[in-house]
């Protein structure tokens, strides 16, 4: 069975080589790709010192690192992680082996802090809102979306479109393996404090907004129905609320003594016809899209049997 470890890396010579190293000794025998994103240190060449195959992705941002990974690495079964160090190496085989055990596509690692000071209570409310937001709307019941430690066959990866080129990422993958159906686990890992010389290069609050927009329009991609079935239940209530006063006054005078209102409810409630048509034709439409995409997936093999 092939295993690549595959770490998207900026600036961080302070902890790679301790990274590299530990997944060497915790998975021999697999392979541990550094892709290095134009860092300004010694990443690199610690890596490489650390038994690393080092490459290069210059556009800057971890999707567009991870999208370039997807493509030029082949495996059976690959380990994703962060190159800060902040993950527990020694999870990862038991995570690998529920993956082939169970068939499953993805198992994600759930963060356990240490101490409060690995995990920020900011960081952690945020990626609990989203992280319920994602499961109300694609299900799956994952707890921690944005989470840099997963495991992954290789018939999610080499399916997996890539449209983002930031932090979101994260929150894509499983998104991605949530929209289609494919067998996912979630396992807690330890997470600690990152290295004395480690900088993190999330952006909480602009990143976070990112992470948000993406669900949303990810959203509207994978089940226009709901997007738009809530737009029309939204504009049919406002004109129902507008058109309300206007009948009352209709059945005790016989005139329509608020035409602004009349005009503006006949006027919602076209909208919501409309929105509602769109919810339809677009879910037709998708939904091609979708089914091409799924059985692009079946074409793969599952995870081999341990």
């Amino acid at each position: 069975m092939r295993i690549a470890v595959l770490i998207p890396c900026l600036n961080e010579e302070a902890a790679v080589e301790t990274v590299v190293r530990s997944f060497l000794e915790a998975l021999p025998g697999a392979t541990v790709y550094v892709y290095d994103n134009d860092s300004t240190d010694r990443t690199q060449e610690a890596a490489a010192a650390a038994g690393a195959v080092v490459r290069r992705e210059t556009r800057q941002g971890k999707g567009h690192v991870i999208q370039r990974m997807f493509a030029d690495v082949d495996a059976d079964v690959y380990v994703l992680a962060d190159g800060d160090g902040t993950y527990d190496v020694a999870s990862t085989p038991a995570m690998i082996e529920r993956l082939c055990a169970e068939q499953l596509d993805l198992v994600n690692g759930a963060r356990v802090a240490a101490s409060q000071s690995a995990y920020r209570p900011g960081h952690w409310f945020g990626n609990a809102v989203l992280s319920w937001l994602v499961a109300l709307i694609f299900g799956g019941g994952i707890r921690d979306m944005m989470t840099g430690c997963k495991v992954l066959s290789r018939r999610l990866v080499k399916t997996f479109p890539g449209p983002v080129g930031g932090f979101e990422i994260d929150t894509v993958l499983v998104i991605h393996a949530l929209a289609l159906g494919m067998p996912v686990a979630e396992v807690p890992v330890p997470y600690k404090e990152r290295p004395a010389g480690s900088v993190s290069k999330l952006r909480t609050v602009r990143d976070g907004f990112q992470v948000l927009w993406t669900i949303l329009r990810l959203m509207v991609e994978e089940h226009p129905v709901y997007f738009f079935g809530t737009l029309t239940v939204l504009s049919a209530a406002a004109a129902l609320y507008f058109a309300y006063p206007v009948a009352m006054d209709y059945l005790n005078t016989g005139r329509f003594l608020r035409l602004p209102s009349l005009v503006l409810a006949v006027g919602m409630m076209s909208l919501s016809f409309l929105f509602f048509a769109f919810g339809l034709i677009l879910d037709l439409i998708f939904l091609s899209r979708r089914e091409g995409k799924r059985l692009h997936y079946l074409s793969f093999s599952p995870p081999p049997s341990p």
